[in-house]
């Protein structure tokens, strides 16, 4: 029995002992309820980038984020668009749109390799596309399989994935590269585990990139219902609702369109029921977070926005006069403004859903346009512009060092 009273008073002393180096310790706030901790993540809002680096820490943080509760309680489910990558001289910059939390060095792109070499293609969420800037000195093909043709990259992460170009396909002449969202499931949002990448390379023709252990590139044909030998010249006129658009210039209502989950081709009619619009003239499409299709368009020094309506029966589209706007007078206090320039082409940059940015002066003067309260303010020289959203829900990378059970 004494070997047994021995032990007992030992044990008892260890307790003793780990409760006084417990209380020594103090509390952290891993000793957080999860209800009070819950609390203090909410408080951190939707749009900031510190929500997504607490879900990072550790198991328990992301899981607490990622709850389906938590979603519901922080009022959104949807990626946040926090800025734009913008092409600049051949240079991809990031240029927020909010006060950020987070270091503007995350989101440079010198973690890719020979980056110079690299343009912007396209962006889905937060997930970048990126293309070669010119062919190799060693071959005479587009590509040449000694460094990728594509990259497809996480900024934030600081990793990327190169994907080359087909080499019996060098021939035809890309139409542009699209970056997608993964194919597993509707409203899947694009990372570097799971995306697509759709290449028109004819107006009957896509290749598709799928990511994955099985996946690769693969053909689409589509027919269209008009001859598209009668369509001699296309320019890009925008991307909406899951569909990209090609202006035609031998027909000013006629619109080709690329359905991105599908990669088939079609022909449709654009403004066809709206009087008054110049033949020549064409307008860019875009689309808002509310999901409505919108058309900008200018006539003279008129920009005005049409949105497309589908009305009751009818099997006919609408599109209805939404805002307008004189843009010679909307722009007359902006630094470098003047009237001579709205005599030459109008050229458009690109949208990110809350605004369009439009250029004058042979491209050189800038400047964007808030399409809700349809004000402008003074640009930067850009080539194009890709908008940029933080990943939500987050997750946790695969393997991540910060991860704790």
């Amino acid at each position: 029995m004494a070997p047994t009273k021995g032990r007992r008073r030992r044990d008892k002393g260890k307790s003793k002992a780990r409760k006084r180096k417990e209380a020594h310790r103090g509390t952290t706030v891993h000793d957080l309820p999860e209800h009070v901790f819950e609390q203090i993540l909410l408080r951190l809002g939707p749009n900031s980038p510190s929500l997504l680096r607490a879900a990072a820490t550790c198991r328990r943080w992301c899981r607490i984020v990622g709850d389906a509760g938590f979603l519901d309680r922080i009022a959104t489910k949807a990626p946040r668009h926090v800025g734009d990558y913008r092409t600049i001289k051949g240079c991809s910059l990031f240029f927020p749109s909010m006060p950020l939390e987070v270091d503007g060095h995350r989101f440079s792109l010198d973690f890719l390799p020979d980056s110079t070499s690299l343009e912007l293609a396209d962006s889905r969420g937060s997930v970048l596309l990126l293309e070669k800037k010119f062919n190799c000195r060693e071959t005479s093909h587009y590509q040449c399989g000694c460094c990728p043709d594509l990259i497809v990259c996480d900024p934030l992460m600081t990793r990327y994935q190169g994907i080359l170009w087909p080499p019996d396909l060098d021939g035809l002449n890309r139409m542009g590269v699209i970056l997608s969202d993964g194919d597993d499931g509707a409203g899947c949002n694009a990372s570097l585990s799971n995306f697509r990448i759709v290449a028109p390379v004819e107006e009957t023709l896509a290749l598709v990139f799928t990511a994955g252990s099985d996946g690769g590139w693969g053909m689409v044909h589509s027919k269209l219902p008009d001859d598209p030998e009668t369509i001699t010249a296309y320019f890009f006129a925008g991307r909406a609702n899951g569909s990209l658009y090609w202006g035609v210039e031998e027909d000013s209502t006629m619109v080709l369109v690329l359905d991105e989950d599908t990669a088939v081709f079609s022909l449709d009619r654009l403004l066809q029921n709206v009087s008054g619009l110049p033949d020549e003239d064409t307008a860019w499409i875009i689309g808002g977070e509310d999901g409505v299709l919108r058309a900008v368009h200018l006539i003279g020094n008129d920009l005005n926005v049409f949105v497309r309506r589908h009305p009751g029966c009818s099997n006919d589209d609408e599109w209805v006069l939404e805002k307008q706007l004189d843009l010679l007078e909307a722009t007359a206090g902006l630094p470098g403004h003047n009237e001579a320039f709205f005599d030459q082409e109008v050229f458009f940059h690109g949208a990110n859903g809350k605004c369009i940015v439009l250029s004058l002066s042979d491209q050189t003067w800038v400047f964007s346009l808030d399409l809700d309260t349809m004000r402008v303010k003074p640009e930067t020289y850009i080539d194009q512009m890709y908008p940029y959203k933080l990943p939500w829900p987050p997750v946790l990378p695969d393997g991540s060092k910060k991860a704790r059970q």
